[in-house]
Formats: structure tokens, sequence, C-alpha cells
């Protein structure tokens, strides 16, 4: 079974979703501004609270839109969409054992850093969605895309030049391009998980396919 997410087709699906959650999508992307812009003071403690904020508003985002992907109703800006200090805990440790791995990958002569990338693209959105331990979350996201690592890694690439190119060509167009690029990145977790979870539960009929 292949996966062929077209990533073309995939931006005019993300399209309606974020004209229907304009407002929300703003917001969203006004808190993350206000997060990066406190972090960039020359202060521990102010570095150390942006790092919170951004890791809450990227939980709460990633929620909300696996809930429109899922059409599934979800309030982001409910109480109850905060994680809780458990999930933020399993969280945090995902994403710096990603990182680490990752630069790990770079010092080893750059090429593979990008390959680990990846292999674990999915393992934020893996602990968003099932509050497991980092390394737990890190081996799963590693063992799912085996075969995909460097394919993964191109269509992510893509959808971050699709999301950087409204900062750089007008930067009012980051506004659209950037939410609308984590949509598709959202949608590719999502229609990767099916695949797989496919393959895993026929394995004989997938391999007939081949």
């Amino acid at each position: 079974m292949q996966f062929t997410f077209k990533i073309g087709e995939k931006i005019k699906e993300a399209w309606p979703m974020y004209k229907l959650h304009f407002g929300t999508f703003i917001l969203f992307i006004v808190a993350s501004g206000i997060a990066q812009i406190i972090g960039s003071r020359k202060n521990l403690i102010l570095s150390l609270l942006s790092s919170i904020l951004s890791l809450i508003i990227f939980y709460v985002l990633t929620r909300f839109i696996l809930s429109l992907v899922d059409k599934k109703d979800y309030n982001p800006l409910s109480i109850n969409s905060l994680p809780t200090l458990g999930q933020f805990w399993n969280l945090l440790k995902t994403a710096l054992l990603t990182s680490l791995s990752i630069l790990g990958g770079f010092i080893l002569l750059i090429i593979p850093g990008f390959y680990i990338a990846g292999r674990l693209i999915f393992s934020m959105y893996l602990s968003v969605e099932k509050n497991q331990g980092a390394r737990v979350t890190i081996k799963e996201s590693w063992k799912m895309t085996e075969g995909y690592g460097w394919l993964l890694f191109w269509k992510s690439l893509l959808i971050g030049l699709f999301s950087a190119v409204g900062f750089l060509v007008f930067v009012i167009g980051g506004f659209v391009t950037y939410p609308i690029g984590m949509i598709v990145l959202v949608m590719m977790y999502r229609e990767f998980s099916k695949i797989k979870s496919e393959i895993i539960a026929n394995p004989i009929i997938v391999e007939t396919a081949k």
C-alpha cells in the first residue's frame, strides 16, 4: 500500500477549514507571536516562559486541527482544552528527546539529521493524541515511519516552505499560509497513521497488493 499524499490537493482541502475558523487561527498565530517576542528577550526566565507558552499553544492548536480533520466537535478556547500537568510533561519530554535526536543526526555529517527528522516527524502529534511517555512516543514514530523517512522529510519540507512563503513574500500572507501548512501537516499525520494501521491489521492483503 503506497502513501500518495498530494500536498496541492490537501492545501485545497485545508482552505475551507481555515476560512471557517479564521478568527481562531489568527488568535493562535498572534499568541504564538507574543510567545516568541517574550522569548527573544535575553532573560532565562522569560525564555522558559516562552517555551512553556509555545508548547501549550502547540498542544491546543494540534488538538483543534485534529478535531477539524476528524470532523469532531472541539472548543480550543475552553479551559478544558489546556493540557494537564501530565500531558504537558509528556509533550515537553517528547519535544526535548526529538530535538536531541535530530541534533545528534546533524552532528553526524548533517544528512542523518534530515533522515531522523523524517522518521520522527509525527512524534509531537503522537504525544498530543496519545499522551504517552517520550521514549514510547519516539519509538512509535520511528517504527511507523520505517521505509518512509526520506519521503516524509521532503513532503514536510515542501509544506514548511509553503508555510514560510507568506511571510517572505508579503508578511501578512503568513497569516494564511502558516495555519494552512499546519492543517496539511496534521492531515499527513492522520492519513499516514490510517495507512499504517491498515497495513498492521491486514499484512497478508497488503503484501498481495504489492
